[in-house]
Parts: structure tokens; C-alpha cells; sequence
């Protein structure tokens, strides 16, 4: 007979209980078969079309005939593909048609790809479509408002991840885009207060094995939405999460090691390269590498790499990873745009020279299948943008012919495009390819999207600050009919295109007014009748900047004497969407019983009056009869701890979509209480993720075993299976997989049996045992 004695609550987690991340990758190649199609196709190309195969092109205008120069492009010199910008006016979201102009134009360019003069290949026709809206959601208008990434990761759920991802793939398959330059898998694991360089709510978060969970549910999600039509390109390779700057702008560095490369920046994409036969919708399809640098790559703390898209050498490292080899195979590398300042500055310093050729060269050589041109040039100029364009296809054509060792590699590159064409398109005709624009309504912006999207905003709202247990001190009471409440809203704008027209008139990042409407939609006369329409007041950053900085009045608490009134200039000029700047700030800021920020980040190179909320929080006396609240519809580590214990409470909301404000806005006036929990460290309130992600020691470790009743066992030796789980971290999440668990088997008098070491799936980690006799034996 065999007595398990288990306890269910154990006071604390042993040590023998340790934490260690493991992604373990297994995979098929896949080589090619007798007779393969590819290869017949590869046979009857020329190299100029093979050559063309290599080129994804951002081009201006929405003109794709013939005669246009995007249309010469895929006629001429055979172009593979294309990249749909706002900036270049290939769609205007502030149009009432946003979805048909897509479609239509999606349709015009591989109508000319499957001509008689085109390549008889279906482009590859792709898109930025991250999330949050502008700026890295490029199609807005009429297309379902997504969630950011940081606020799925937020979720701790995956399958929210894979519901986006599915709402992704569907829309941009409906208006033709078969290429989805995302998602981002950057680990964020060291978030800096000044958000230079920073990713923000652009990532999952900032744990490795979460990062790749999220990350291969989204792709999973964007390949069933879609049923196929849609390739995911992870990005940016291998990670600059914990880059210095961001590589749109300069040069960026890494300061770590190859082996610190693969404990965090590259397991989530171990991950979503990891080739499943049970999931073959989880592995992304390409990889965009990045415009970074690294220290310390070749062991060597004083070595810079090349930035790591133009550097053969630490490519074929990492590609020789055995993670990567298996979907090497087949899988796509693709540049990114080979025309940002990062590139510029890279190859002359001094901004000088724009040497395309060689740029497109280095990077093909370093390993990159597809080469990403947009912005190439040294001026953005579209002109010299095509005339670069095109002699560097030309040069490659003549390297081709020319140079065998250039040919083979060409040849083995168009392989794999050709690959991934073919999972797109069985068969490249019309009918297979181009998609119908007389039901765009039935698919966009479906209730059902709209309604999951509401779930994750609900589910995503974090209180940073102060603890649960502790916020009824800070905030008694939610605004109620007599407040006053001030809402003051960053006022950033941006332009989507650059044309004289309306259609690229400056628009609000997030609408002034957004923030205090919804408080009276939800909770004035037409809502449940909590507050006045009149009591809601709202102010921008650019006006709160300009009176704290200049003040405007003496009419400021009297806890603190006002600033001397002198003459003192305007402030800061506001974009002409913003109501007249009220008369008296100070008075407004006095008067308020509420005060709310609806902010974004602190980047004052961004936008000048960014931080205005940090000089509120310095400048301003403290008046215990007000509350202030901040909402960050950012990331939520951009004020440090001094300012955020100034504050009545602080919440995040990692999102400014309208599903996000409401869910803000309801978090506020006490209707949803918050559950989510931040994704990334949040230094000034000490969170940190690497102790949130441990064991928590308070939980009960439930112990089974099989045969669940071991007192029927009479025969000797016998083999058990022991579990133990879900363990959960302080989040009351499952840990990470691979979390390694240590089960000790003893008898009564205190003998050790055995003791063996297993790591967590899913929270949950498994032993078998053979034993030799019965008794009763602790585990």
C-alpha cells in the first residue's frame, strides 16, 4: 500500500523552487520534393525578374497605371513588392472611403503585377498595423481602432493576443494586404523615464517568455483571420528592446553580450520561428531585422558590431542558432527601410552622400531576402527615391549575370519569396488574387471586433498607484454632481501626409476633448445623471505649459504665494483644432475638485509641452481638498516616484482608443475596478517584473498523483506520476514555462527517496517515480 502525504498550503516556497526561462525549439525542414513548382517557376524566370523579386518599394500617390512610376516599376524592372505609406499619400484616412481606396488600389497594382508585361507574380503588398492608432497604425479610418500591444500584454492573456491578430488578418486581407510588417517581439526588459530610444507600448512587455507567448498567439491569429492571405513579418531582429535610441533616428546600440542576446532579446523570436506540426499558424513567416548595433556580440565590450542588417558575420551567427535553422529553411528576412537617417548616418556621417547601391548591396549580402526601399534617398525626394530605385535594380542585375556566387545567392532568396508566395496564393491568377470591394462593410469593423476590443480595454486597466487596499484613502469617492472637474490633455498633433490639401491637415494624437465628452456620455444627463455637462472644464498641455512656465494671473490657491505678476509673452501657440485658450488658467487649476491628465509620454522632442504634467507636479502647491488623477494612455513608467506620490491616484490605460478612454473613464468614476497588471518594470512605484513573474510563496501548490488513489497499488515495483500546479507568479498568472521545480520524496522517518527536478507548461510541472515498496511517502 501506497499513502501519499501532500500538504496543500505550504507556508513558503522551498528554494529548491527556482526560476529559469527555457524555450525549447523542435522542427522539420522543409526541403524541397521531386518536381517541385518552385523550381519550375525559378526556370522560367529571367533575372531581371528574378532580380525584381528582391524589392519591396514605398512609391507616392495613389496612381498605379502603366504609366505611372510605380506602375513602370512592375512592368519595367519587375519590382515583388510594395509598401502602402499615409505619408506618401497612397491612402488618406481623413477620406470618407479609406477601406475602398485600399482595396482599389491594392487590386489596380497586382493587376499589373499578373499582366503580360508585369513580373506574372502577385506583389507582396505590405503594411505597418500595430495598434493604438497613429502613429504605427497606418490604416485608421474605417478599419476596427486596435488595441496596443503593450495593452493585450497588459491582459496577461494570450488569447486576446490571438483575437487582435485574427481582427488584423481578416481587415487587412479584405482590402488586399497580404504582408503585415508586424508584430513587434521586442523585449522591453529596462524602460527609460526620458523615452529616448524607447519602445513603448509598441511591445508585448518585458519578459521574454510572455513576449513569445503573446507573439505566436497574434501570428496565429493573423494567419487564421486572414486563412492564409496574410504573412506576419516579426520584427525587429534580433530585438532592440533594449536599445539607446530608436533606429528611425540614429544609429542605435546594444550593450550586451551574444549570451545575454539569448537569455532576452531573442527567445520570444525562438519562439515565433519554432516550427509546431500541431500549430504551424504560430511561425511568422518573415523576420525584419534591425538597423542596430551591438557591443559585445563578438565577446568583445569594446567592439561595435555593423548595425546587424548590414553585417554577414553576426547574421550567419544567429542564424546558425540550431532555434533558427529549422525555419531558416523557408523563412523570409527582410529589411527594414534601407532609407531612415540610421542608414544615412551609417554609411556618411556626415550626410553628404547617399550611396544606394552599395546599401542595397550590403544588405542583401548580409542575408536579408527582401530588401525594403523606402525613403532612399539623402533628401526624401521622391524624384531621386526612383532614380536610386532603379539603378540599383539595375546594378543587381548586372551582378547577377556577372558574378555566380551573387547569382546563387539571388537564386536561393527568390526560393523562398517564390515559398511564400505560393502559401498565399495557390495559384497566381486574378481570381485567386484580387479581392471583391462591394463587401468591405461586412467584414470592418465587425461588432464582434469591437466588442473584444472592449473586453481587453476593460481588462488592461491598471491602477499604478496606490495599492488597491489604499485607494479609498486617496480617493474616497468617485466625481459626483457639484465637482469640478478639469481634464488637461496632451495636444500633441501630426500630419499624416504633407500635401496642401484637407485630407493632410494637422490632426490631434489624441483628441482635447476626447477625455472629458466621454465623462459626460457615460455619466452626465444622458448617461446615469452623475455630473453637469457645465462642470466639465478642459485645458491642453500647450496651455498648462505656457501659464506655468509664464503666468497669466494672480488668481493661484492661497497655500502658496502667487508668482510676481509681470508682462510675460503668450503661451505657447496652440493648433488651430483647439478651442481659444481660456482666460485664466490659474483660476481654472484653483477651482477645479478634480483634476485629471489624459497623458501620453514626457518627449518633449516630440512635442514641447510633453512633460507639462511633471512641471504641474513640481510647480504647483498641494491643496489636500483637490484630487488629482493621472491616466497614462501610454506606457505608464514615464514619471518617477516623487511624482507619482504627489498624485490621488494614477492609472494606465497603455491605449488611446476610444475603448480605452471609456474603460479609463469608467475606472475613474469607480464602475470597473481594474485588474490588469503592467507587462514591463515600472521604477517609481517599484514594481519590478522579474520578482512579479516568480513564485508567489503564499499560494497553495496542489499536488496529484496517478493512479489518483495509491492504496489500491499492491504490486511492487510500480511507477507513479506526480504533478504539481498551476503555480502562479505574484500576478496570479501561470509562471513562465520552464520555471524549474524541485520534488523531494521522503519517507515518514524523514529518509530521502528521491528528488527530481522538472520545469513548468502552462503552470504546471510533472515527475514520474518508480517505487520499489509501499509505505507512506511525502512529496
Amino acid at each position: 500500500m501506497i499513502r501519499y502525504k501532500g500538504s496543500r498550503m505550504p507556508r513558503q516556497l522551498f528554494p529548491w523552487l527556482l526560476l529559469s526561462t527555457l524555450l525549447l525549439a523542435s522542427a522539420q525542414p522543409l526541403a524541397a520534393q521531386p518536381g517541385d513548382p518552385i523550381e519550375a517557376q525559378l526556370a522560367r524566370m529571367t533575372p531581371q525578374e528574378r532580380v525584381g523579386q528582391l524589392f519591396m518599394v514605398a512609391f507616392v500617390g495613389r496612381d498605379a497605371g502603366p504609366d505611372s512610376d510605380i506602375g513602370r516599376l512592375i512592368t519595367e524592372h519587375k519590382i515583388g513588392g510594395v509598401v502602402l505609406l499615409a505619408s506618401n499619400s497612397n491612402f488618406f484616412n481623413a477620406a470618407p472611403d479609406t477601406p475602398l481606396q485600399v482595396a482599389t488600389l491594392t487590386n489596380a497594382l497586382q493587376r499589373l503585377a499578373l499582366s503580360a508585361e508585369g513580373p506574372g507574380i502577385p506583389l507582396l503588398i505590405a503594411i505597418d498595423h500595430e495598434g493604438d492608432g497613429y502613429p504605427y497604425t497606418r490604416l485608421r479610418n474605417g478599419f476596427t481602432p486596435l488595441p496596443s500591444a503593450m495593452a493585450i500584454g497588459a491582459t496577461w492573456e494570450p488569447a486576446y493576443a490571438e483575437a487582435v491578430g485574427e481582427i488584423v488578418g481578416r481587415e487587412l486581407a479584405a482590402v488586399g494586404i497580404n504582408t503585415l510588417l508586424g508584430p513587434a517581439v521586442d523585449v522591453l526588459n529596462s524602460p527609460r523615464l526620458s523615452s529616448r530610444g524607447d519602445m513603448g507600448i509598441r511591445v508585448f512587455g518585458g519578459d521574454p517568455f510572455w513576449v513569445g507567448e503573446m507573439g505566436r498567439a497574434y501570428i496565429r491569429g493573423v494567419h487564421r483571420g486572414s486563412n492564409g492571405r496574410v504573412l506576419t513579418v516579426a520584427k525587429h531582429f534580433p530585438g532592440h528592446g533594449g536599445s539607446d535610441r530608436l533606429p528611425d533616428d540614429e544609429v542605435a546600440t546594444v550593450d550586451k553580450s551574444f549570451q545575454e542576446l539569448q537569455r532576452i532579446e531573442l527567445p520570444p523570436f525562438f519562439a515565433v520561428t519554432r516550427v509546431d506540426d500541431k500549430d504551424r499558424l504560430a511561425t511568422t513567416d518573415a523576420l525584419m531585422t534591425s538597423h542596430i548595433r551591438y557591443r559585445g556580440f563578438q565577446g568583445d565590450i569594446r567592439q561595435f558590431t555593423p548595425p546587424i542588417s548590414f553585417d554577414p558575420q553576426g547574421m550567419q551567427q544567429l542564424m546558425s542558432l540550431p532555434e533558427f535553422t529549422p525555419w531558416r529553411e523557408w523563412g523570409l528576412i527582410i529589411s527594414d527601410s534601407l532609407g531612415v537617417d540610421a542608414v544615412r548616418l551609417y554609411f556618411d556621417p556626415r550626410r553628404k552622400t547617399f550611396p544606394a547601391r552599395q546599401i542595397a548591396k550590403e544588405a542583401f549580402l548580409a542575408g536579408n531576402d527582401v530588401l525594403v526601399l523606402s525613403q532612399f534617398d539623402l533628401n526624401n525626394r521622391w524624384p531621386d527615391q526612383l532614380a536610386n530605385i532603379q539603378a540599383t535594380i539595375a546594378f543587381f542585375v548586372s551582378e547577377y549575370e556577372n558574378n555566380p556566387a551573387f547569382r546563387a545567392r539571388v537564386d536561393d532568396a527568390v526560393r523562398r519569396i517564390l515559398r511564400a508566395k505560393r502559401r498565399l496564393y495557390p495559384a497566381f491568377t486574378p481570381q485567386r488574387v484580387l479581392v471583391p470591394t462591394d463587401r468591405l462593410d461586412e467584414v470592418l469593423q465587425r461588432e464582434d471586433a469591437l466588442a473584444t476590443v472592449a473586453r481587453i480595454a476593460q481588462q488592461a486597466i491598471t491602477l499604478i498607484h496606490p495599492r488597491p487596499e489604499a485607494l479609498r484613502d486617496r480617493l474616497p469617492r468617485p466625481p459626483r454632481q457639484g465637482d469640478t472637474i478639469l481634464v488637461i490633455t496632451d495636444d500633441s498633433t501630426f500630419r499624416d501626409c504633407f500635401s496642401d490639401i484637407p485630407e493632410c491637415a494637422p490632426q490631434p494624437v489624441l483628441d482635447p476633448q476626447a477625455v472629458a465628452q466621454t465623462m459626460i456620455r457615460l455619466y452626465g444627463p444622458e448617461g446615469v445623471g452623475q455630473i453637469r455637462p457645465e462642470d466639465v472644464r478642459s485645458l491642453t498641455f500647450s496651455q498648462l505649459k505656457g501659464f506655468l512656465t509664464h503666468p497669466l494671473t494672480s488668481a493661484v490657491p492661497t497655500a502658496a504665494p502667487p508668482p510676481e505678476a509681470t508682462p510675460a509673452p503668450s503661451p505657447t501657440p496652440l493648433p488651430d483644432y483647439v478651442p481659444e485658450p481660456q482666460a485664466d488658467v490659474g483660476q481654472l487649476l484653483a477651482e477645479a475638485d478634480w483634476i485629471v491628465f489624459a497623458m501620453l509620454d514626457m518627449n518633449i522632442q516630440r512635442f514641447e509641452a510633453a512633460d507639462a504634467v511633471r512641471l504641474f507636479l513640481d510647480l504647483w502647491p498641494r491643496n489636500d481638498e483637490q484630487y488629482v488623477v493621472a491616466i497614462a494612455f501610454n506606457a505608464p513608467y514615464y514619471l518617477d516616484s516623487t511624482e507619482i506620490n504627489k498624485l490621488s491616484a494614477y492609472y494606465a490605460a497603455y491605449s488611446k482608443t476610444p475603448a480605452f478612454i471609456e474603460a479609463a473613464v469608467r475606472a475613474l468614476f469607480g464602475d470597473l475596478t481594474p485588474t490588469g497588471a503592467p507587462p514591463v518594470n515600472v521604477e517609481g512605484v517599484g514594481y519590478d517584473l522579474t520578482r512579479q513573474l516568480a513564485p508567489d510563496p503564499s499560494q497553495a501548490i496542489v499536488l496529484n498523483s496517478e493512479p489518483r488513489d495509491p492504496s489500491t497499488v499492491t504490486t511492487f515495483p510500480t511507477t507513479v506520476r506526480v504533478t504539481a500546479g498551476p503555480i502562479l507568479d505574484h500576478n496570479r498568472h501561470p509562471v513562465p514555462d520552464g520555471t524549474q521545480v524541485t520534488f523531494r520524496f521522503q519517507r515518514e522517518d524523514g529518509t530521502l527517496v528521491a528528488e527530481q527536478t522538472a520545469t513548468t507548461v502552462k503552470g504546471i510541472a510533472e515527475v514520474t517515480l518508480e517505487l520499489q515498496e509501499g509505505g507512506a511517502l511525502l512529496v
